[in-house]
């Protein structure tokens, strides 16, 4: 019988050996959250921050250039032909309307004064034939045949006097002194807008015609912006909307209103011209036909955002370190996918994800993402 009970433990004794030999011991869980000590978080300048609002824009970019308007530009031309007796104006020179800016002479000047004189006689004297005979032929003392030949030399005589009395009056001439035979040797040309003097290719001597273009005023005040944009893009502008813009030699921005959109592409470029009046004139160097870049601001929305520096691309998207808790010198961070949309001014939107916790926002990318 001890023999038995002595068998009895033996196996009892085994089962249990052999039992706890396949047990497992059970192991925790992983975390999944990253670690910064605090040495490493002041080392690497990082900081906390969270999600907040933002106003995004939704913008259009295009190219250009700035030009005048229409009436902020005068190419200036002789009315009579001459010889360039003087110049009172250099290119890049500021000039108020009206100031003189050649002076010209020449045989053509005289030449004109002598046909307005004669025209102006003949006129007159025509006039006077002309109210006499309309006296008879209401007395019924001459044909009317007579009197429609005296109408009509006469009407001839007033169109060509008219026409030489307006030329008279471009060059800045008297009408009555030379009807009296007191002629100029010359004339000035004067500017008929305020500006700066540009494309100015004349000196003393020269001869000019009617058709030369001598030189171009264009008024900086009156300066726009001309904007290509593609066709696509067209649909989403409006009148009024804010124009932000940079030339190639300013590190600033400056502001314009669109004014006008183009109903009609380039058929190389398919691009439409669009007009957008300068607002921040002040700022805007005084140079037309600069190359500019710009973006058209078509709408403006509050968004939740981060800055760009708290999110962190990956195999799989875009992860941000949320903070989990801080213990003694330990940071714990847990990375958490968000989806990013409109990025703008150095922050990116975060889209369908809310995220209460502090993120961090700065050093992020000294942080290796298991």
């Amino acid at each position: 019988m001890k023999t038995v009970t002595h068998l009895f433990y033996c196996c009892i004794t085994l089962f249990l050996i052999h039992a706890c030999g396949h047990r497992q011991e059970p192991t925790e869980p992983a975390s999944g959250l990253i670690e910064i000590t605090s040495r490493q978080f002041i080392a690497d300048s990082m900081q906390l921050g969270g999600v907040e609002p933002k106003i995004f824009e939704r913008t259009v970019r295009c190219s250009g250039s700035i030009v005048p308007r229409p009436n902020g530009i005068a190419t200036v031309n002789a009315p009579v032909s001459g010889i360039i007796k003087n110049l009172y104006c250099y290119n890049g020179q500021p000039v108020r309307k009206d100031q003189s800016l050649l002076e010209i002479t020449g045989n053509e000047v005289i030449d004109m004064q002598e046909q307005f004189a004669e025209a102006s006689a003949n006129y007159q004297r025509l006039k006077n034939e002309y109210e006499r005979t309309q006296s008879l032929y209401a007395d019924k003392i001459i044909s009317e045949k007579d009197f429609i030949r005296a109408e009509s030399e006469y009407r001839t005589s007033l169109a060509k006097y008219n026409g030489l009395k307006m030329k008279m009056t471009a060059m800045g001439f008297s009408v009555t002194a030379i009807e009296r035979g007191t002629f100029y040797a010359s004339y000035m040309i004067k500017t008929p807008i305020p500006g700066i003097i540009s494309n100015l290719d004349a000196h003393i001597g020269s001869y000019i015609d009617a058709q030369s273009e001598l030189l171009e005023v264009i008024d900086p005040n009156l300066f726009q912006l001309k904007l290509a944009v593609f066709a696509s893009d067209l649909a989403s502008l409006k009148e009024g909307q804010t124009v932000r813009f940079q030339t190639a030699d300013d590190a600033g921005s400056c502001m314009a209103t669109l004014r006008s959109i183009g109903v009609a592409l380039d058929d190389q470029t398919k691009t439409a011209d669009c007009y957008a009046s300068i607002t921040d004139r002040k700022s805007v160097n005084r140079i037309a036909n600069g190359f500019v870049e710009a973006e058209i601001i078509t709408s403006t929305d509050s968004v939740s955002a981060l800055p760009d520096e708290a999110i962190m691309k990956t195999d799989k998207g875009h992860v941000v370190l949320v903070l989990d808790r801080q213990d003694n010198d330990t940071w714990y961070f847990m990375p958490v996918e968000v989806i990013v949309g409109r990025k703008h001014n150095g922050y990116s939107e975060i889209v369908a994800d809310s995220i209460s916790e502090k993120v961090l926002i700065r050093g992020a990318y000294h942080v290796n993402i298991p």
